[in-house]
C-alpha cells in the first residue's frame, strides 16, 4: 500500500450534508493515518469550516455550474502545483470540474469520483461523455443500487467499485436518553417518540411518513413526532401536518441539528421514508449505530442494510399503508422490535463504519495507483 499519497478532495458542497459529512470523514481519518489531504470546496460553506476545523488544508472551490472552463482552469493550476496523486471528487459538479481539470493540466492524476445518489442518469451526449470519459479512473457506488445503475448506464463494472458510506462509531453509540434533549422537547414521560431525520423535501418522503402516522394518532396511539433537518421548521412542514390533521402538541419541528446523536438517543423508532433520489441512507446507519430501531422505504441501497424482519423493518417506498401497517405493528410489539435493533447495531459494526469505508477507499486508491 502507498505510504507517501497526496490526495485532493474537491467538492461544491456549500450547505452541510451526508455526501459533506462523508468527504469531510474520509480527508480527516486519512490526515490521521498520515497521508496529505487537502479539500477544495466552497470557502466559508459548512464543509470549510468544518474541515478547517478538522486541521485540513483547504482552497477555494466554487464552481457555478457543471462546465465552469473558469473554474477548471483555477483546479487545472492547483493540480500542476500540488501535483497529488489522487483526485476525488465527491459531488456531481465536483465531477465534471475534475474531469475538464484533469484534461487541462499538465499533471494527471488518478481520478476518482464518488456517486452517492439514485437519481437515474441522463443520457444527452454531455452526459455521456462525463461519465463515460477514460480520463476517470475508477467510480466509487456507494450501494450496489447505485453500481448496478452506473453498470447499466454502460461503464464497465470493473471500473465501478462498492464502498459503503460509514457512521463514526464513536459518535453513534447505544446509550442512555439525553437529558437535554428530553427538556428541550419536553416529550411526554412513557410515550414513543417517532422521529425522522432528514431535509424537508418532497424527496426525502415526509409526507408519507406523516399520512401513516396521522392515521394511527386518529385511532388513539399516543406518540410524539421529532423531525429534523433542514426545512423541518418551516411553514410548508406546518401546513403538511396541518393538512393530515395532526395536533401541534404531537409534533416537535427541530430545524436544522447537529446534535443527532443525542436526537436519536430519545427516539422509539427512527424512520426513513425516501421516495427519490436516496442511495443508502445516512440516517439508517446513524440510528442502527446508536440502537434506535429503524423503518426504512425499499428505495435504492436501503435493502443493503435494513434487512426486513433481521436488522429492521422496509416498506415499498412511497407506501403510506404499509408504513401505517409496520409502524403499528412496531409499537404494539416493541420487543420484537428491540431485538432488530440488536441485531442492527451488530450489521453495521461489523460493515458500515467510518474505519471500514476509509480502508477500503485506500485500498482502492492503490490498487488503481498500481494500475497506472
Amino acid at each position: 500500500m502507498y505510504r507517501n499519497l497526496k490526495i485532493l478532495h474537491v467538492s461544491e458542497s456549500f450547505g452541510w450534508s451526508g455526501g459533506a459529512a462523508q468527504a469531510l470523514a474520509l480527508a480527516a481519518r486519512l490526515q490521521k493515518y498520515g497521508y496529505d489531504n487537502a479539500i477544495a470546496c466552497p470557502r466559508g460553506g459548512d464543509l470549510w469550516k468544518k474541515a478547517a476545523a478538522a486541521g485540513l488544508r483547504l482552497f477555494p472551490f466554487k464552481p457555478r455550474r457543471d462546465y465552469d472552463l473558469p473554474c477548471a482552469v483555477k483546479l487545472a493550476a492547483l493540480l500542476n502545483r500540488r501535483k497529488p496523486e489522487i483526485l476525488h471528487a465527491h459531488h456531481p459538479k465536483a465531477h465534471a470540474m475534475c474531469l475538464m481539470a484533469k484534461a487541462i493540466a499538465g499533471h494527471k492524476p488518478v481520478l476518482v469520483v464518488t456517486r452517492r445518489v439514485s437519481h437515474p442518469l441522463i443520457k444527452t451526449v454531455f452526459a455521456r461523455l462525463k461519465y463515460k470519459s477514460s480520463l476517470i479512473d475508477g467510480y466509487i457506488a456507494v450501494a450496489g443500487a447505485v453500481r448496478r445503475m452506473l453498470v447499466d448506464y454502460g461503464l464497465p463494472p470493473r471500473r465501478v467499485r462498492i464502498i459503503y458510506s460509514g457512521v463514526d462509531s464513536a459518535r453513534f453509540k447505544p446509550g442512555p436518553p439525553s437529558e437535554r434533549v428530553l427538556k428541550e422537547l419536553a416529550l411526554p414521560q412513557g410515550a414513543p417518540a417517532l422521529g425522522l431525520i432528514g431535509n424537508f423535501s418532497r424527496d426525502k418522503g415526509q409526507h408519507v411518513f406523516v399520512e401513516a402516522a396521522a392515521r394511527l394518532l386518529k385511532e388513539g396511539l399516543d406518540f410524539t413526532l421529532i423531525f429534523a433537518g433542514r426545512e423541518t421548521d418551516s411553514a410548508a412542514m406546518k401546513k403538511l401536518l396541518a393538512a393530515h390533521g395532526v395536533p401541534p402538541e404531537k409534533v416537535r419541528l427541530l430545524g436544522l441539528r447537529h446534535d443527532v446523536p443525542e436526537l436519536l438517543s430519545v427516539m422509539t423508532l427512527s424512520v426513513n421514508a425516501a421516495v427519490k433520489g436516496e442511495a443508502l441512507s445516512g440516517s439508517i446507519r446513524e440510528s442502527m449505530a446508536a440502537g434506535v430501531p429503524v423503518i426504512a422505504s425499499d428505495i435504492a441501497g436501503n435493502g443493503e442494510i435494513v434487512i426486513d424482519g433481521k436488522t429492521g423493518l422496509l416498506f415499498p417506498s412511497g407506501d403510506s399503508e404499509t408504513l401505517y401497517r409496520r409502524l403499528k405493528y412496531a409499537l404494539s410489539d416493541p420487543g420484537t422490535v428491540r431485538a432488530l435493533a440488536v441485531r442492527g447495531l451488530e450489521f453495521v459494526r461489523e460493515n458500515f463504519t467510518v474505519e471500514a469505508m476509509v480502508r477500503k477507499t485506500l485500498l482502492y486508491y492503490s490498487a488503481l495507483l498500481l494500475k497506472e
